[in-house]
């Protein structure tokens, strides 16, 4: 009975922390599904700018892992997959994320 009890609570402790990182993925998304136009976009991302937390929304049938890998390791970009609609107002955030790699970095998403 110990055993069991045991591996359970190893199990549920594994499984909370998996999930809390998924739930703190959404959280993060839903910040920006409220935001319905690029000027609230452009704000978002002078905010995020300065704590250093600047996102990616990825768009098309297959979420590239590799561009997400390479964004995130190189520059500290969190990618999120949007799937085949494209939004204007997160095409309008992606595009202030390009100008900020060509002045500061040197470097933009199109090069990968």
């Amino acid at each position: 009975m110990t055993v069991m009890f045991s591996l359970s609570l190893v199990l549920n402790i594994y499984l909370i922390a998996k999930n809390y990182k998924g739930i703190q993925f959404q959280n993060r998304f839903a910040e920006y599904s409220k935001l319905e136009s690029c000027e609230e976009m452009e704000k978002r991302f002078a905010t995020d700018l300065k704590k250093g937390e600047i996102k990616y929304f990825q768009f098309g049938i297959g979420y590239d892992t590799e561009l997400a890998k390479k964004l995130k390791d190189k520059y500290n970009i969190e990618t999120f997959g949007m799937g085949c609609l494209i939004q204007a107002e997160k095409e309008c955030y992606n595009k202030l994320v390009n100008e900020y790699l060509k002045e500061k970095h040197n470097d933009d998403i199109i090069d990968y």
